[in-house]
């Protein structure tokens, strides 16, 4: 599993709105590259080739934005608490991610998982997860994009057979 997180400058409105605007245009460039992957280690080497790629595109949103201040993008191992999605519970641990960090990156933060491609099947609904460990309600902010938990219902779907 290769996840996603996109950590913001801060809480403030306009900070979580550009947020949104940088997972959006990220994972709108990455889509294309990953939606069809079923190998982890290509999925790896894809998002790795493409990182300058990344910094390059959350840069354009924020100029665009007239957000004024830094951002990195960094892949490597990080840790993540523990998430539950109805029948599907990722345990907190340490996982292969992309990251983003906005500025200070001391805001609320947004996640998906890159591998398997789960961020690219529906995305309207895509949460933004507190940056604290506890397993706190996720937000719920629409961009207009409808994001579902394909491993869920996978899941689901096995378990009522």
């Amino acid at each position: 599993m290769i996840r996603f997180h996109v950590l913001a400058n801060s809480d403030s409105v306009e900070d979580q709105r550009v947020k949104i605007k940088v997972r959006d245009a990220i994972v709108s460039y990455l889509a294309p590259y990953l939606k069809d992957v079923s190998d982890a280690d290509l999925a790896r080497q894809i998002i790795t080739e493409r990182q300058d790629e990344m910094t390059d595109v959350a840069r354009r949103v924020l100029v665009a934005n007239g957000a004024n201040y830094s951002v990195k993008t960094e892949v490597g191992i990080f840790d993540f608490p523990v998430k539950s999605y109805g029948d599907l519970t990722l345990p907190a641990g340490k996982y292969e991610a992309a990251r983003v960090l906005l500025g200070k990156a001391e805001g609320k933060n947004w996640w998906c998982v890159l591998f398997p491609p789960l961020c690219f099947i529906d995305m309207t609904n895509a949460a933004a997860l507190p940056r604290s460990t506890s397993d706190e309600q996720i937000g719920n902010q629409t961009t207009g994009i409808q994001f579902k938990w394909k491993i869920a219902e996978m899941w689901s779907s096995v378990n009522s057979n």
